[in-house]
């Protein structure tokens, strides 16, 4: 089934990363289809955890609520024995590790998706690709039989053996460790504390994740224990837990039993011409830590309002390149620190794991620590260049994490900062008594959405002006003096980032998308969006 000619983009993978972008698109006013190989969702869990900054970036787009309602908050991480992490500890709203399966997540994805007039195909493979100076082409088949979809860009969401990875010709290079991790969900009739629990030591590890209802997440590997196609046996997963705790823990009603490979690898690059890569597709690395879902998320919600700017013709130069070059970083990072905790956690020299538990319960008995631990892991402390920077030194930088601050309206009510972001634009934060820097964004029609703040925010100090990326990173940042000044340096910073003056060029929209619009998704998001001078 072919879609509209006018279709602007199809992502390729409705895991939760396609999805995920595919619902930023669609927010945006671009035209989407998702095409999944799958002939129905996974009921699988597969990736479970949903740490603080990602479930921050879906709630910009009103989707956290729904997570929560499904997912177990777990407070704290074990590291190591006498080791903690407290994730209460966080300055966010959502101060855990949000325990849901992927199969729940892509439910509420999905269903967001749909309300917003995206289009999914399943049972649909990809199989070839071409691209040109105006578009994508894609050979597409069922077991109906084949077409082709054509679209202005693609974007690969599909998993670790990407078809639009190979057939774009992007390289995917790395290494797999000589490991085979067990993976399985099951009950535990004598279960381990209701934190996440890394237990090392012998050569191996072990992590238990609680689900809730006495189900358990397991994953352990070992060095001794090389890759097998032979399933995966109750008693044998009986053993190695015993093994690493010390003690039978007495599994039992197995929902999901497996052995997995570890890869590390990275994709040459995120983007050729009009193919896009994110998620598994542009990168893999070893599970400890759960921060692979995590990755693909904020690559979606990063690549989505920038391949919108694209699509709609007002994208500054360099915009959609600033993708790679901010998300590959951050890839790299977790790369390298998951690989060096996995080898680590399975040395087989008890002096190596002995001195790695005394050094990291050292190190987090300090309170400032374990909080930056905690930032860290939870993805708080992610931030990009500091492009278009203010030279003063301010709360918030240029590149940094904006939390949601509760925005004192001027002539309204106060409201989260987070729900004027529903609908993807930039916002910017007017701080200054007149109200200058917020009629200057009238000029870039509906792509800033300004809002003019009534009293000072406590949490901004020294703070005129904030320009905030729909992503929920800061744009630019001014102080409160030289007024003047600040208008001209608004100016500046609006067309780096928003493109030229006057209104943005419409893309076509389907007659999906029209439907999508007043669905119950979109009308929400249209309800709280602010007026073109927030002053209500």
């Amino acid at each position: 089934m072919a879609i509209a000619p006018e279709q602007s983009v199809i992502v390729v993978g409705a895991g939760p990363t396609g999805l995920a972008l595919a619902c930023e698109l669609a927010a945006a006013g671009v035209s989407c289809t998702v095409l999944e190989r799958r002939l129905a969702p996974s009921t699988q869990s597969r990736a479970m955890g949903l740490y603080s900054r990602t479930m921050e970036v879906l709630d910009l787009r009103g989707h956290a609520d729904a997570l929560v309602a499904l997912g177990r908050p777990v407070g704290r991480m074990v590291p190591a024995r006498g080791a903690r992490v407290d994730f209460a500890e966080l300055d966010t709203r959502f101060p855990c590790l949000n325990v849901i399966p992927q199969s729940r997540t892509e439910e509420v994805l999905q269903q967001r998706a749909l309300d917003l007039g995206v289009t999914i195909e399943r049972d649909a493979e990809v199989y070839g690709l071409t691209q040109d100076g105006s578009g994508v082409t894609l050979q597409v088949r069922t077991a109906d039989g084949e077409w082709e979809e054509s679209a202005d860009f693609v974007v690969g969401c599909d998993g670790a053996h990407s078809a639009v990875r190979e057939l774009a010709g992007i390289a995917f290079r790395g290494r797999t460790y000589d490991i085979a991790p067990i993976l399985a969900d099951v009950r535990l009739r004598k279960p381990p504390p209701d934190d996440v629990l890394v237990v090392s030591g012998g050569g191996g590890v072990m992590v238990s994740v609680p689900y809730g209802d006495g189900l358990y997440r397991i994953a352990v590997a070992r060095r001794d224990r090389p890759w097998t196609r032979e399933p995966v046996t109750l008693e044998e997963l009986g053993e190695v837990l015993t093994r690493a705790l010390g003690f039978d823990p007495g599994p039992y009603e197995p929902e999901w039993l497996a052995r997995f490979k570890i890869h590390q690898r990275i994709a040459d690059q995120y983007r050729t011409g009009r193919v896009l890569l994110a998620g598994d597709a542009a990168h893999l690395h070893s599970p400890l830590g759960g921060q692979g879902l995590n990755l693909g998320i904020q690559d979606a919600v990063n690549l989505g309002w920038k391949l919108a700017a694209e699509v709609q013709g007002w994208a500054p130069a360099g915009l959609l390149d600033s993708y790679e070059t901010e998300r590959r970083p951050q890839a790299e990072r977790i790369l390298a620190a998951t690989d060096r905790a996995t080898r680590l956690a399975t040395a087989s020299s008890p002096l190596v794991t002995s001195l790695r538990r005394a050094a990291m319960a050292r190190a987090l008995s300090h309170r400032r620590i374990r909080k930056a631990a905690g930032e860290a892991i939870s993805g708080l402390r992610t931030g990009y260049a500091r492009r278009g920077a203010s030279g003063a030194r301010l709360s918030v930088r240029a590149g940094q994490r904006v939390p949601d601050l509760t925005v004192p309206r001027a002539g309204g009510a106060p409201v989260r900062l987070y729900s004027l972001m529903r609908d993807g634009r930039f916002l910017l934060l007017d701080l200054g008594e007149d109200g200058r820097c917020a009629a200057v964004t009238e000029a870039w029609g509906s792509r800033v959405s300004p809002v003019r703040v009534g009293a000072p925010l406590p949490e901004l100090p020294g703070v005129g002006a904030l320009l905030v990326r729909p992503d929920g990173y800061a744009a630019w940042v001014d102080g409160t003096g030289d007024a003047d000044g600040r208008e001209r340096r608004m100016r500046s910073a609006l067309h780096e980032w928003c493109g030229e003056e006057g209104p943005a060029p419409q893309p076509a929209v389907s007659e999906a998308g029209r439907a999508g619009a007043a669905a119950p998704g979109a009308a929400a998001a249209a309800e709280q969006a602010p007026s073109p001078v927030e002053q209500a």
